[in-house]
């Protein structure tokens, strides 16, 4: 069976809508390369314990994270390391863009 390529648009659109909060992407970041709880995202992260949770599960439904349980702690990994990776490169696009608008505004002065 084909997937149609215009539904794999469409889900990347939803999955790139989900990543569209600037939370989301500090949650992301501070995820890396080890999975955490939802305590140590929210003190990595600054944010209340409740509002990091409503993140992460807008991002496990989006199939971004996925959990486990060990006792009463809850772990959250990234699925993939490419989305991460995909988000510090467009960070890192975001950073250059920035320098090269900056280095042309000092040499108008």
């Amino acid at each position: 069976m084909e997937l149609n390529p215009n539904y794999i648009f469409e889900l990347q659109a939803e999955m790139l809508g989900a990543l569209s909060n600037p939370k989301r992407l500090m949650i992301l970041k501070a995820l890396g390369k080890r999975e955490k709880t939802v305590g140590e995202l929210a003190v990595q992260v600054g944010i209340e314990l409740q509002n990091v949770s409503q993140h992460l599960r807008i991002m496990k439904a989006h199939g971004i994270v996925v959990s486990r349980r060990e006792g009463q702690a809850v772990y959250y990994k990234i699925v993939t390391p490419i989305f991460a990776e995909c988000c510090e490169l467009v960070r890192q696009a975001i950073m250059e863009n920035l320098e090269e608008r900056r280095a042309l505004i000092q040499n108008i002065k």
